[in-house]
């Protein structure tokens, strides 16, 4: 969550608050970066309209790099509703873009949909890499039964040559 008015932050960590779950805060976009380089998230909650960076151009920043490239963006302004805006923050990257003050049981699903689908795409990547290690371990078993067989073998192919 990114809003450079506090008692936005507090509302929001204690709207979404729930085990399982840390409800990272940052005041500007400079302090959200440097929490994006330490954290996996799942969801990034960005202001529109904040003094330094805005929420466009984090959310610029955050498409331009690796790491935080795949996150899924939802702005939220307190300006009217403007279909320019709108659009530009869909053009920047967000899934979605709220106006204030928010539905709390809208965001709170949104939220509990971006949460679990992180958690499956972590479980996937996991898996993945446990079936990467086995199919190396099992190309490495293949290779030393092939290669101390093949002695064996050789041997027994030499004498039903004879015969």
């Amino acid at each position: 969550m990114v809003d450079d008015i506090e008692q936005n932050r507090v509302a929001m960590q204690a709207l979404l608050a729930r085990p399982g779950v840390a409800v990272l805060s940052a005041a500007s976009g400079a302090q959200a970066l440097e929490l994006l380089l330490v954290h996996d998230v799942a969801l990034a909650l960005l202001d529109v309209q904040m003094p330094e960076m805005d929420g466009f151009a984090l959310a610029e920043l955050m498409r331009g790099t690796e790491r935080t490239r795949g996150v899924p963006i939802i702005f939220l302004t307190a300006a009217p509703q403007d279909g320019q805006r709108s659009f530009r923050g869909y053009e920047a990257g967000a899934v979605d873009f709220l106006w204030k003050p928010v539905e709390p049981h809208a965001i709170r699903s949104k939220v509990a949909v971006f949460v679990e689908l992180h958690r499956q795409r972590r479980q996937l990547r996991d898996g993945l890499a446990q079936l990467q290690r086995a199919l190396v371990l099992n190309d490495t078993m293949a290779a030393v039964l092939s290669h101390d067989l093949r002695t064996p073998l050789s041997a027994i192919a030499m004498s039903a040559e004879l015969i």
